[in-house]
């Protein structure tokens, strides 16, 4: 997932045991001093966020920036789910959400073939509609209808597309239908995925192409939110649907304006009794955009904020943070895991230089001039992040033990190799790309690193800084763009859509499969290559997660070969939080601290929606 997720519910007598302190945000004694998360926890407040840029995409179907689906978890389930307090990234296991049950071939509900996924619906799950009425088998075979919409289209789509039977087939008939509400509500009603349908209201079934053990990760998922039929009376992801969203989790939204706020409240229809995975202890959630990361900083160290929807702590306050073991900084996830991997993409599409960047030797003269050290540093320093030389992060099924590519003495670059080989490609007097980058944390420092170490090797670097909106909105999804040569390289981040066991499919294929490399998708450089597509083919359809981590492992392998992108370094993320937020447990989709699993020492002193 782009940096492409919360969980938790109401104050009951069971809940109470989901808002005790049960880890990450509270590692160290000096921290639990602090931060003391025992006690009862405490009802009510409003959680503040503080934000840059507004999220990319307001519906499901489409949300597919890491603070978006963070933040849409508050007011929107799945069927299943990820428990609060993991404590590590390898052990995270979706549980039983919306579905009453996890299918198992011992319960019925996996096919002996492996083929047929079988989920029963929790009963008196409400959807905040006028007059409420149920969530239903319905919802999620809408849902999945509309992940292949003509305008907003999931980033993730070549997930279920390459997975469910009959589904790659209909997203190509989808694809052609214009892109107007008419349209769009006649297709979805005329048209059917021959793999997705419900067998009675409650019961809805999955017919699968090949055995995919990960398919349990996939309707974890917050693209796979089940859709109210309101929703087709939109444009997916329009200005008017943003104002009209419904909730079938704890929060809803009161008031969104973009660019500017967004207020979430109780959902006076959400029953904690149906939820097992949420106690939701604060009354209102609010999330103000606008502010840099300093400012963002500056606010919850002065309890003006709790917690940033789009930044890391800023790299000059760091390390002092860390020299002092500051108990409101966290770095995510826990353990020995890292998260995120910053790359170089390549655009291997567009016509500037004559299109130079088609050639692997030009590409090979990029991997090698850049100065990863140097990016380890304004990342935070090795605590916090580490050289990266593989395509994929070392958390993801595909990284193999001893197998670097690109490697240089001490990942400082080696300019002269680079320019030797951009000499061999006939570019003695070197070439000029567009470097584009977004705006938060320490991207601009890191552009700016980059810049010069590629100049060194006869690169000329034109910087061209936009908000993480505007690249991940407009810019990077869209193909045209990428064909036009409006970028030759992007400097963005990625993290695994899930964490655990056989997470390969969530790293390799979205941003590498050439079949699936249209709007929306993360592919953004248009990269393809049919070896590697046939080697994400064998993975995805292997029997078990080792005979699938080794069709990765070799697709990551022949990725770096091709220079399909120029992986720099590999982070946690380093999240500040107010000293008033207590159990900061981790999300494993959203990697910040789960918004419906915290609570606020001082709430109780507070009326509702003050501070």
């Amino acid at each position: 997932m782009v940096i492409a997720r919360s969980i938790a519910g109401h104050v009951l007598v069971f809940p109470f045991l989901l808002c005790a302190c049960l880890g990450t945000g509270c590692s160290n004694r000096r921290a639990r001093a602090r931060n003391d998360d025992s006690g009862p926890p405490v009802r009510g407040g409003t959680l503040e966020i503080v934000g840059r840029s507004d999220v990319d995409h307001l519906a499901t179907t489409s949300a597919y920036y890491v603070p978006t689906t963070w933040l849409l978890r508050t007011f929107t389930r799945q069927l299943l789910a990820y428990p609060p307090a993991i404590v590590s990234a390898s052990k995270a296991r979706p549980v039983p959400d919306l579905a009453s049950e996890l299918p198992t071939q011992e319960n019925g509900g996996v096919s002996g073939d492996g083929l047929s996924y079988t989920f029963h619906l929790r009963r008196g799950v409400l959807w905040d509609s006028s007059p409420p009425r149920e969530v239903t088998a319905h919802d999620f075979v809408r849902a999945f209808k509309l992940f292949c919409n003509p305008v907003n289209p999931a980033g993730s789509a070549g997930y279920y597309a390459s997975t469910i039977e009959g589904m790659a087939r209909y997203c190509d008939q989808f694809a052609l239908v214009p892109g107007t509400v008419p349209a769009i509500r006649e297709f979805v009603a005329t048209h059917d995925i021959e793999g997705v349908r419900a067998s009675d209201d409650y019961t809805v079934v999955f017919q699968l192409r090949a055995p995919a053990p990960d398919f349990p990760n996939l309707v974890a998922s917050v693209t796979a939110s089940p859709v109210p039929a309101e929703y087709l009376d939109y444009l997916p992801d329009g200005p008017e649907f943003r104002q009209h969203t419904l909730s079938n989790g704890p929060y809803r939204i009161a008031r969104y304006i973009q660019n500017r706020e967004m207020l979430l409240e109780r959902n006076p229809v959400w029953n904690p009794g149906k939820d097992p995975l949420r106690s939701a202890c604060v009354d209102q959630i609010r999330l103000r955009l606008g502010s840099d990361a300093q400012l963002q900083q500056m606010q919850i160290e002065a309890g003006t904020a709790d917690l940033s929807f789009d930044e890391w702590v800023p790299p000059a306050e760091l390390a002092s943070l860390m020299a002092i073991e500051d108990p409101t900084l966290w770095l995510s996830p826990p353990g020995d895991d890292f998260a995120m991997f910053t790359v170089l993409l390549v655009n291997h599409v567009g016509p500037n230089n004559r299109g130079a960047l088609k050639q692997i030797l030009v590409r090979r003269a990029i991997a090698l001039a850049v100065d990863k050290a140097a990016i380890v540093q304004l990342a935070g320093g090795p605590r916090v992040s580490r050289p990266l030389r593989q395509a994929v992060v070392s958390s993801a099924a595909g990284y193999r033990n001893g197998s670097d590519h690109y490697v240089t003495p001490g990942d400082r670059g080696s300019p002269l190799e680079a320019r030797r080989l951009l000499v061999e490609a006939g570019y003695p007097s070197g070439i000029s790309l567009h470097l584009v980058y977004p705006t938060f944390t320490w991207m601009p420092l890191a552009a700016q690193a980059l810049q010069a170490s590629l100049e060194q090797a006869g690169f000329d670097i034109d910087l061209r800084p936009l908000s993480t909106s505007d690249l991940f909105s407009r810019l990077l999804p869209n193909p045209e763009n990428t064909r036009r040569g409006e970028w030759d390289l992007a400097l963005t981040g990625f993290t695994p859509d899930w964490f655990g066991e056989n997470n390969g499919r969530s790293i390799v294929a979205p941003l590498f499969d050439g079949r699936r490399s249209g709007q929306n998708s993360p592919n953004y450089g248009g990269y393809s290559n049919r070896e590697v597509d046939a080697l994400i083919d064998r993975a995805m359809t292997a029997r078990s997660a080792e005979l699938a981590n080794e069709a990765w492992s070799e697709a990551a392998q022949r990725l770096m070969s091709d220079v399909a992108i120029v992986p720099l370094v590999e982070s946690k993320y380093a999240f500040a939080r107010s000293g008033r937020v207590r159990n900061c447990t981790w999300d494993a989709l959203g990697l910040n601290c789960e918004l419906t699993s915290l609570w606020l020492a001082n709430a109780a002193a507070n009326p509702r929606g003050s501070r």
